[in-house]
């Protein structure tokens, strides 16, 4: 998304930084010339009390990450993910158009806000064509770069939890069929719909940490899932997705993989951890840095 400073690239490979409400989480990735992807280190440090900028800086000194191109992921309630009509205006004036439109969207004034743009993958015809617009508090952004810049990590990149999850649906085999991957982890909840490596449709979780606690919660994962996959199917008349992926794979997810199996038609799984399609994992993955992964498996160009 944002390439908040201007540098060249460094070497190949991105470094992914989390910042949690528990603790850091860390995953690079090598690029050789030559070669698949290779996850080289992933770690899991807890604050234990200690303050984040503490961790952080022993976390870049550790790695080396002052000369490291890096990346970190903004946190629910600092961004906003919103689809809406691409203006019919020059490309040069599209984020200017966009920032018009989507200002009563917002629960913070448009000014105090910085956007991006891509596309949604499809257009129908007769309608206009869609975009995700991300739009991001510039005082959330400003303190991310302020606590990577004071520990001295080399920040490159500025992303947001969708992106990530579609680097990592990207792995799954069944990405090629197009795939619904629900992803649950301690800062929040994400339901994406991908096909091909191409972001459809995305979903915030409400209240994810609570959504595992009982049937209430499993009935409301399942609504979720199925107003997605209903409105991918309905919206862009594309064949329906028959494969839903639920990550960590871990103790507390089984019971929402049984109760989605007993209640959707789609083909529903588990994540395989330690399966990761092409990507070389030379090191265990912790279960806190899955979205990191898929930070610094990013390999589009940053455009500044």
């Amino acid at each position: 998304m944002w390439g908040r400073l201007r540098r060249e690239r460094r070497g190949a490979g991105l470094s992914g930084i989390g910042v949690h409400a528990s603790g850091l989480s860390y995953v690079s990735v090598a690029r050789p010339p030559r070669g698949p992807a290779r996850v080289e280190a992933a770690e899991f440090r807890p604050f234990d009390g200690m303050e984040p900028e503490r961790v952080l800086a022993r976390l870049v000194q550790d790695h080396d990450l002052k000369r490291r191109p890096c990346t970190t992921l903004l946190r629910e309630g600092e961004y906003r993910l919103l689809q809406t009509e691409a203006p019919e205006v020059k490309s040069e004036e599209l984020r200017a158009a966009l920032r018009w439109r989507i200002k009563d969207l917002i629960d913070f004034h448009v000014n105090d806000a910085t956007i991006d743009v891509f596309d949604v993958p499809v257009r129908m015809p007769g309608r206009p064509a869609l975009v995700y617009v991300v739009v991001g508090r510039n005082e959330a952004i400003r303190e991310r770069v302020d606590l990577m810049h004071n520990a001295g990590a080399a920040l490159d990149i500025i992303d947001i939890p969708e992106l990530a999850q579609r680097n990592l649906a990207q792995l799954l085999a069944q990405d090629q069929e197009g795939v619904a991957l629900l992803t649950l982890t301690e800062d929040g909840g994400f339901i994406t719909i991908t096909r091909n490596g191409e972001l459809y449709l995305s979903r915030v979780i409400a209240d994810a940490p609570s959504a595992l606690a009982d049937a209430r919660g499993l009935e409301r994962l399942l609504l979720e899932l199925q107003r997605s996959l209903d409105y991918f199917e309905s919206s862009f008349r594309q064949s329906p997705i028959m494969h839903v992926v639920v990550a960590p794979a871990s103790s507390r997810t089984e019971p929402l993989v049984t109760f989605l199996q007993a209640n959707l038609v789609q083909r529903v799984v588990p994540w395989e951890t330690g399966h990761y399609g092409d990507v070389e994992v030379a090191v265990p993955i912790p279960e806190g840095c899955l979205l990191t992964l898929g930070a610094a498996l990013r390999h589009e160009k940053v455009v500044l």
